[in-house]
């Protein structure tokens, strides 16, 4: 047999072993699931520093812009949990975020909206006292601030959500006012507020006294004895 044709089948061998071996490879498995989280506090307000977790495990914390990418492995259809836990003065979500894995014809990542509403809210308290100069406003029952000439006053608080709370006009000073010391309730809403404490006092006059004026009898041309 000649070199040539023994170099040719020594050709043809390595050919066919690797044709062989390339239809044994299993197929390649399929990209991995790109999804985004967009975190707000309030509506439109991105919120940094929360963490997306799976299986207690931290995989991705959202930026400046409130996003945090996350990739997921798994098959078409099938969905995965993560939990999402918002930063310190935030309240998280109560269940975990469930997400379908899919693939968006346009291949943009598909974005999950998640809230993390503030934990306390900001009330601005408004007074207007008519006729209640100078009057101590109680809040939680005691002196946070106090009317001035016209009556005007106002104090901000920090409260939870549904918190109810009562400001009251101490009026114990005055008691020519009436309704003396009126108070007035309060719900803090889901978002940060201003309310008004209108109050109108009547000025109770003063009672003029009675004055008894009595007669000394006069005796003209009379003498004492």
């Amino acid at each position: 047999m000649s070199e040539r044709l023994v170099a040719c089948l020594a050709v043809g061998a390595l050919f066919v072993t690797v044709g062989c071996g390339s239809l044994s490879l299993d197929p390649p498995p399929p990209p991995p699931f790109m999804v985004a989280f967009a975190v707000e506090g309030d509506p439109g307000q991105p919120l940094l520093g929360a963490t997306v977790s799976r299986n207690d495990k931290t995989v991705a914390t959202t930026g400046p812009d409130g996003r945090a990418e996350l990739t997921l492995n798994g098959a078409d259809g099938e969905t995965v949990d993560a939990s999402i836990h918002c930063p310190v003065g935030h309240t998280s979500p109560a269940r975990p975020i469930s997400v379908r894995l899919a693939r968006t014809r346009d291949g943009k990542l598909p974005v999950f909206k998640i809230a993390c509403p503030p934990t306390n809210r900001h009330v601005v308290v408004g007074v207007k006292a008519e006729n209640g100069p100078n009057l101590p406003v109680l809040y939680l029952g005691k002196v946070i601030t106090h009317t001035d000439a016209s009556g005007a006053a106002h104090f901000a608080i920090e409260a939870p959500p549904g918190d109810q709370f009562q400001v009251t006009l101490d009026t114990s000073d005055n008691k020519r006012l009436l309704p003396a010391s009126p108070s007035k309730p309060f719900t803090v809403g889901s978002t940060d507020n201003i309310v008004v404490f209108e109050q109108k006092f009547e000025v109770e006059k003063k009672k003029a006294r009675a004055v008894v004026k009595t007669k000394i009898a006069t005796c003209i041309g009379c003498t004492s004895s």
